[in-house]
């Protein structure tokens, strides 16, 4: 067994962690202008738009674990998973060019089955890229420091992408009305120049990681058995419970963004850009300040103070910024909530340590399957999310593109506002007993390194 060296190269690092821009400028996408733009250019119903994106989370909840454990089983002589970082970053191109690039739809029947069919497509191709890649972290490095700052590269090239995502409509959008048709061409020209970036992404993920040693085991055991010790797993479980709760807040605030902000706040949509692209960089700039104080005191104290801080902030404030202002809502939530959600790297790094201890206990690897589940929890409550928030639009007698009225304002102000913020402080309160702590995390990893060394030894006699 050859274990990989204590210290990535840059080039590899930073080549591996690039993938994480397209996949992310992906996501961003679909969690900020899927919903708004199928209600608002395509004109379906929230509620119908809702339970289609919806339907087509739970599909990608049921197909993450299924990916993980393939990608688990997988070897080739191209390099474990690595040729899924080629099929994934095609199929995803393609499916993100399809999906916001609707023909000419007439009835609600025929719109609701374009976006739920475009919408399956396109997340069983993400899972097919997303997967294998966030897996192969694991296998990179066994030093947990190594991890983290491998995490917040990949955290920050993830935020570029966000960035892209966030930023590349309203590029497009840039002079036309928000006239329907005019929203749909601007989106089509925009899907174009998304898919060659998750093209090049994908293929330069591939190349940089090409000589990498991995700390890989191709495991046999079943998938039933996998899931059960996953489960069984008692570092795992609540820190999956408080990864999900965190996660519906966090869906809620991407399918409710754009409506708080063009018709609860009135900004122009170069207002609304600049917010979400201030937001992004924040946030990425925020991840170095974070990496560097969970090397000081660990990382569960940190991951606390900012999940605790973003959820109290956000049900303090959105509520009451006014109107028709832009100097607030970009300070208040462009730049200080930006920098606390940059603490959440430390969820995904936290994870690797969680996976280490399980390669202990079972003595098998299973970095596929847990995020695979990891994965699973997050898109079910993306779904409920997505779904709920759609019925709710309805329920609070939203008209799109029109002028609200003020009891639909004030409705998407406390819907953005609180409704986020008890989800983010019910995460940090689920989170506070944790005991799987720094010092417990390390000697997981003594042992393991321990178990390493010695099977290197014997490969060798």
């Amino acid at each position: 067994m050859v274990l990989p060296t204590a210290t990535i190269p840059t080039a590899t690092r930073i080549g591996y962690s690039v993938a994480e821009t397209g996949i992310n400028a992906v996501e961003t996408l679909l969690r900020l202008y899927l919903l708004i733009f199928y209600t608002d250019a395509v004109g379906l119903a929230p509620g119908w738009a809702g339970l289609a994106v919806a339907l087509g989370l739970c599909w990608d909840a049921v197909t993450d674990p299924l990916m993980g454990y393939l990608s688990d089983r997988w070897y080739s002589r191209l390099g474990g998973r690595r040729p899924f970082l080629l099929l994934g970053g095609l199929l995803l191109a393609i499916s993100v060019y399809l999906l916001f690039s609707p023909p000419f739809l007439e009835t609600t029947k025929a719109k609701f089955a374009y976006l739920l069919a475009g919408f399956l497509f396109l997340n069983t191709a993400m899972t097919i890229l997303s997967v294998p890649h966030m897996a192969m972290a694991t296998e990179m490095t066994v030093e947990p420091d190594e991890r983290s700052a491998l995490f917040a590269i990949r955290f920050a090239c993830g935020n570029i992408g966000a960035i892209l995502g966030a930023g590349l409509p309203g590029f497009f959008a840039s002079g036309e009305s928000l006239q329907p048709i005019d929203q749909q061409l601007a989106m089509n020209e925009m899907s174009i120049w998304l898919a060659v970036i998750v093209c090049g992404t994908a293929g330069c993920a591939w190349v940089a990681t090409a000589k990498q040693s991995m700390h890989r085991v191709v495991t046999h055991v079943e998938l039933k058995q996998s899931l059960i010790q996953v489960w069984r797993n008692p570092t795992f479980r609540p820190l999956l419970l408080a990864y999900i709760v965190a996660t519906f807040g966090v869906a809620i605030n991407g399918a409710l963004a754009l409506y708080y902000y063009r018709y609860r706040l009135l900004l122009e949509e170069q207002e609304v850009q600049l917010i979400l692209v201030v937001f992004m960089l924040v946030l990425t700039l925020s991840l170095v300040g974070w990496v560097l104080l969970s090397r000081k005191l660990g990382k569960l104290r940190p991951l606390l103070l900012g999940v605790s801080l973003l959820g109290f902030f956000s049900c303090v404030t959105y509520p009451f910024f006014p109107p028709s202002n832009l100097w607030v809502p970009l300070f208040v939530g462009g730049v200080l909530l930006g920098s606390c959600v940059g603490s959440v790297v430390l969820l995904d790094s936290l994870l690797t340590d969680v996976i280490d201890y399980d390669q202990v206990r079972t003595g098998v690897q299973r970095s596929g399957v847990y995020f695979g589940v990891w994965r699973l929890g997050a898109k079910t409550a993306r779904a409920l999310a997505v779904a709920g928030a759609g019925l709710l639009l309805e329920v609070i007698g939203f008209v799109p593109n029109t002028v609200q009225s003020a009891e639909v304002s004030e409705a998407l102000a406390w819907l953005f506002g609180p409704g986020v913020g008890v989800f983010l402080v019910l995460a940090a309160l689920l989170l506070w007993p944790y005991r799987f702590d720094d010092a417990k995390q390390r000697q997981v990893r003594r042992i393991l390194q321990r178990k390493e060394l010695l099977a290197a030894q014997a490969s060798q006699v």
